[in-house]
């Protein structure tokens, strides 16, 4: 056999291997197969563009080597060992970057382990060790980074639409996810919102007047009142003095911060509000709106669109604080011009 011949087949098998390559990537379901559409990034991921979401993998990567597994965890406790100490698992099913596809998916589109043991060609209980397993991660990863700004940053990044409240520090509200009713006639009081009404879980939710998310508190029973979460939520410690907070009219706070509070004004005794009063109620309402879009797009994961197990309440928590911190790396600042 010639040489131009042994080159020709050489080619030919080159091309039958990326041809075979091409044919797994596209039967596989994993980050690979949806990398040529941004399209299909948006909807498995809320992040905008492949190359987003590759950009904030490279920064999550290099501390992947301190991710402790769930089932590593439970080894080493069951032995009381230290978690640092104990063996590291087996070869892993998923590459790290499809694992955090996987979490993603679930969060974004709210698929159950079984749909996506499917999907991945994994069996279910392996998907919920790695929904748990990069659920704390993230939690314990993203939640170091410090998201409260000083006043100088927020005044620094404060947009026009903002002069007349230049001293904002935090925009405020509440918001629940519907969860299974307890069993316990105690527990469904506890957690029974007559805002929805249903049972609930109820959190805080701030952010900076530029859109980041600054603030998210733990999630709640669903009875409790705003004013409550706010103070049991730890945010009265981080205002000060200098600072302002914008709320909604029922969030009743005044008496419990050093700072300054904007809040629609009631109408009290008067049978109308004065003109000065208007004007300064639906401009705060305005303002106050990007919180409320904010919340919306964190609520766009599918996950706590449907009503949640109490099986999941164990790390819904820690989910509901990931895809809030998630949030500032999906999005891009939602305040627009267009607010007058």
């Amino acid at each position: 056999m010639s040489c131009a011949e042994n080159e020709d087949l050489s080619r030919e098998v080159e091309e039958l291997r990326n041809q075979l390559h091409e044919l797994r990537v596209q039967l596989t379901f994993g980050l690979q197969r949806f990398s040529g559409s941004d399209e299909d990034i948006r909807f498995y991921t809320r992040f905008p563009s492949y190359d987003h979401l590759m950009a904030f993998w490279w920064l999550i990567e290099p501390s992947i080597h301190k991710m402790v597994r769930v089932s590593r965890a439970k080894a080493a406790a069951k032995k009381n060992e230290d978690v640092s100490h104990s063996r590291m698992s087996g070869r892993q099913v998923l590459q790290p970057v499809d694992e955090f596809f996987l979490f993603l998916v679930h969060l974004s589109v709210g698929l159950k382990e079984r749909d996506l043991g499917h999907r991945f060609n994994i069996h279910p209980s392996t998907v919920s060790r790695i929904i748990s397993t990069w659920t704390n991660f993230l939690y314990t990863l993203l939640g170091s980074v410090c998201i409260w700004p000083s006043p100088e940053d927020v005044k620094k990044n404060l947009p026009s639409e903002f002069q007349d409240y230049p001293d904002t520090q935090v925009i405020l509200d509440c918001t629940e996810l519907r969860c299974q009713t307890p069993s316990s006639p105690l527990l469904q009081s506890e957690m029974y919102s007559t805002y929805k009404p249903h049972c609930t879980m109820k959190g805080l939710v701030g952010i900076a007047p530029h859109g980041a998310v600054t603030f998210v508190s733990s999630l709640y029973a669903g009875s409790v009142s705003d004013k409550e979460l706010f103070k049991q939520s730890g945010l009265a410690k981080l205002l000060t003095e200098e600072m302002a907070v914008m709320v909604d009219k029922g969030f009743l706070i005044t008496d419990c911060v050093k700072c300054k509070v904007y809040c629609p004004p009631f109408l009290s005794k008067q049978s109308q509000m004065p003109a000065y009063l208007v004007t300064e109620t639906q401009s705060i309402a305005r303002l106050r709106e990007h919180v409320e879009r904010v919340i919306r797009r964190i609520k766009q994961n599918k996950l706590f669109d449907g009503i949640i197990s109490l099986s999941h309440t164990v790390n819904i928590n820690q989910l509901f604080t990931v895809a809030c911190l998630l949030s500032n790396y999906q999005n891009k600042a939602l305040v627009k011009s267009r607010v007058k």
